[in-house]
């Protein structure tokens, strides 16, 4: 018994929530293959008897016909299982979720055919599967204790299901009724899955994208929690080709989910049908296709996605976006700025070396020693005329060694403070000059420049002499 309710609440679950557009709509019932084949009419196929029924208006159905069945083995079925039908150039393509199971039935309907050879199976369970340029993919799934998002395609030639690798990783999981792919764009849509260990409340459900161009995974952001709340997970819902159809279970509103644009939209329009709720939702082109069983009979009708989405308001955002950080740009801009803050603190050096004398920096008459004071005061007492020798040089700056080199380090070194001094705050390169002699260039003189004497003349050394 408890068995066969859940057998029976796995099957309204499959018929409720999302299919997609190059998978139509099938279902499964004692080996029974029921499948939209074009405007929302169905085909029914017996796996145990190769009997194919085709529905050729609402709710009539031609006449039986057997068609051959090849390499269909019932035993290698799982005792409840779902069953997705895609349409492709040369008829139909089948697959089983959690089985690699993969079968083709051609144009004319006359042969079932299994394809695969598949050995290892059981891990892609409530995976969602889709056809791109005739390629049967398969994403995501559960099985063996584990959720994935592993994305594989069905190989014709070696007849088997490959990996495809992607650029990056995505989610570990994907939640198995919510997601779709878009023909539009070449981007599987998902919500992320259940993660054992992790907080798996909704608040923190993210919509994530896998562009099959560039094989790229990207969040897009965190699910907008406001709307959808719990019940989103458990209210109809159908994936058409770019966004999904969304029947509030609570309320009689048609709302439609467009991950691509981000957008929650309201339907507004007199489609009472989409509001009462249609048994099937299918999409073939720019139209969709309802079929609602009702105690009359069955009622069909259609409209186009573009009145669809014209008689719309938008409501809100499916998402909040996720902030990217372009890290590319952010590396670049603390080079450069790394760059400029070393070349500025270079120059700060450099400028500071530069005003820095060998005794202290001479911002201030007084912070020159009392040697360099007494080699200006000679030039203030005599005028700009003034000479002094080597030797007179080396008097008056307090010089008493006898080796040549030492002397001559010391004085270079006593004459550059003043010099220093002089430039820093006058602007006055080489305030002391120095002249080699004319009669014997052996003999060298110093003078003072008559811009820095100019200065020199009104300094008043007698506070600072004081201070001495």
């Amino acid at each position: 018994m408890a068995k066969a309710i859940l057998h029976s609440s796995r099957l309204i679950l499959f018929i409720l929530f999302s299919f997609y557009f190059s998978q139509l709509w099938a279902k499964t019932d004692h080996h029974k293959i029921v499948w939209i084949y074009a405007k929302n009419l169905h085909n029914e196929l017996d796996l145990s008897t190769g009997k194919l029924k085709q529905e050729i208006k609402p709710g009539i159905w031609a006449k039986d016909k057997v068609i051959e069945l090849v390499g269909v083995d019932l035993a290698q079925f799982p005792a409840e299982y779902d069953i997705h039908a895609h349409r492709v150039k040369h008829g139909y393509l089948f697959n089983v979720p959690g089985t690699g199971l993969v079968f083709t039935l051609d144009s004319n309907l006359k042969q079932f055919k299994r394809l695969d050879n598949t050995f290892f199976k059981g891990f892609n369970f409530h995976s969602y599967s889709f056809v791109k340029n005739d390629t049967l993919f398969s994403i995501g799934g559960e099985g063996f204790w584990n959720t994935n998002s592993t994305l594989i395609y069905f190989d014709h030639r070696n007849q088997e299901w490959e990996k495809v690798f992607t650029a990056n990783k995505g989610p570990a999981s994907l939640e198995w009724n919510f997601g779709g792919f878009s023909n539009s764009n070449n981007t599987f849509y998902s919500l992320n899955g259940y993660e054992e260990f992790k907080d798996n409340s909704f608040k923190n459900r993210a919509i994530y994208s896998l562009d099959l161009k560039t094989l790229t995974w990207k969040e897009l952001g965190n699910i907008n929690t406001e709307f959808f709340r719990n019940k989103i997970l458990s209210n109809t819902k159908q994936w058409l080709d770019g966004f999904f159809i969304y029947l509030d279970g609570d309320k009689p509103n048609v709302f439609l989910l467009d991950p691509i644009r981000n957008k929650i939209l309201i339907y507004e329009g007199k489609h009472n049908q989409l509001k009462l709720g249609s048994n099937e939702i299918s999409r073939d082109g720019d139209q969709l296709f309802l079929y609602r069983k009702e105690s009359n009979g069955i009622s069909m009708d259609s409209i186009s996605v573009k009145e669809l989405f014209d008689d719309s308001r938008e409501v809100g955002k499916m998402y909040t976006k996720k902030i990217e950080i372009p890290w590319l740009l952010v590396i670049s801009i603390a080079l450069f700025l790394a760059i400029l803050f070393s070349i500025i603190l270079y120059l700060r050096l450099k400028n500071y070396q530069q005003k820095y004398l060998w005794f202290k920096k001479s911002h201030k008459i007084e912070d020159l020693p009392e040697n360099l004071i007494n080699v200006l005061k000679h030039f203030q007492n005599n005028g700009v005329e003034a000479m002094l020798s080597t030797i007179e040089m080396n008097e008056l700056l307090g010089i008493k060694t006898n080796s040549f080199e030492t002397t001559r380090q010391q004085r270079s070194k006593d004459l550059k403070a003043i010099n220093d001094y002089f430039e820093i705050n006058h602007n006055i390169c080489e305030a002391i000059q120095r002249k080699n002699s004319e009669k014997d260039k052996r003999h060298t003189y110093y003078s003072m420049d008559e811009r820095a004497f100019k200065i020199l003349s009104k300094l008043n050394f007698g506070n600072y002499l004081n201070l001495m």
